[in-house]
């Protein structure tokens, strides 16, 4: 992770992609030394000013309420800086697609906009995740041949879109202009605007996929001290691990279930795409965000300390029960609160 006091003026790959950190250079805000700092979401789910990270995982941070005893400055400015610190700190995470939300309800303008787009590099490794719903469309359009290259690659489908090569192409896009009650140059921007959609929600996916294993892995390391040390006459300790455990599965399973309720129904006939399930589908998307970039920031910053803490996933019984109890507990009954409270996928064609 580079270093948060580091100069930010080009914003890093790994902040751009980031679920929980939001590099404060992209701000509007007056004190130089805080824009180069970073907003966190932290392990215990606090929001958090990081000052530095070291390489072995240490971070010195502190509370928003606490910027003035560290950034000395015009009174006035500080407070209108804390104000805008306190008012982000309120979003569930800090991945671009909440940003871009968060941001404009809080009429912040950014000194950058291109800081909310994600990196071509994790463009590149959600492709994957995007031909479900680029290969049907290319192959409605294009035809099949067309579909199998046309389809793995969404930004290359939009620049064919723009750009038909064949009148039967051209007309297949004049159909579907009709069907969606738009004019043939706005098709395009209304695809690329879906695209994103499923971007967002491929975007959160990647960050569950990661944080899969890390649980498995996590469970296992409880395991082998709960069963095999001084650990296992310990009720209290056990009634954590096993509430930690019980806790894992329940919002992994539960996450998951999302994402494989919408993969049942995600694929629009785009034969007979009409305005309304167009936009009911980018509305179920829509109303997961926030919940899902609350659910998996909560998992990936526990997963992500765990890791730094534990490289080898080793350490003593009372090392791993020091960290169970005091560090990965906490907040895990919030996230299961939220995920389960979350609302369902519902079929495209019902909710259209």
């Amino acid at each position: 992770m580079p270093d948060a006091t580091s100069p930010m003026s080009v914003i890093a790959d790994y902040d751009r992609d980031s679920i929980h950190t939001l590099p404060l250079s992209v701000l509007p805000i007056s004190n130089g030394a805080l824009g180069r700092a970073r907003l966190i979401k932290n392990h215990r789910l606090e929001t958090r000013i990081e000052l530095f990270r070291e390489s072995g995982g240490g971070s010195g941070q502190i509370t928003i309420d606490q910027v003035p005893d560290f950034f000395p400055g015009d009174d006035v400015a500080l407070r209108r800086d804390v104000g805008l610190l306190r008012r982000i700190g309120e979003l569930p995470a800090f991945d671009p697609y909440t940003l871009r939300i968060g941001l404009r309800q809080a009429g912040v303008d950014l000194v950058n906009l291109n800081a909310l787009q994600i990196s071509a590099a994790k463009r590149a490794e959600l492709r994957p995740l995007m031909r479900g719903i680029a290969r049907p469309l290319a192959v409605h359009l294009f035809g099949p041949k067309a579909g199998a290259g046309a389809g793995a690659d969404l930004d290359a489908l939009m620049r064919m879109i723009d750009s038909p090569d064949t009148p039967m192409v051209r007309s297949r896009i004049l159909s579907m202009a009709v069907m969606l009650r738009v004019s043939l140059d706005a098709v395009p921007d209304m695809l690329e605007e879906y695209g994103d959609t499923y971007l967002a929600l491929s975007y959160y996916r990647s960050y569950l996929l990661y944080a899969l294993p890390v649980i498995d892995r996590i469970i296992g390391w409880m395991r082998e001290v709960s069963g095999n040390s001084y650990l296992r006459s310990d009720p209290n300790v056990l009634r954590t691990f096993q509430r930690v455990e019980t806790l894992l599965t329940r919002i992994t399973t539960s996450v998951t279930a999302r994402f494989n309720g919408f993969d049942s129904q995600r694929v629009l006939d785009w034969n007979a795409v009409t305005l309304e399930t167009f936009r009911s589908t980018r509305r179920l998307v829509s109303e997961h965000q926030q919940s899902l970039a609350q659910v998996l920031c909560g998992l990936t910053v526990k997963m992500y300390e765990w890791e730094q803490r534990f490289p080898n996933a080793g350490g003593s019984p009372e090392k791993r029960a020091e960290f169970v109890t005091a560090e990965l507990a906490p907040g895990l009954d919030a996230l299961w609160t939220i995920e389960r409270g979350a609302e369902r996928f519902t079929d495209i064609r019902q909710a259209a």
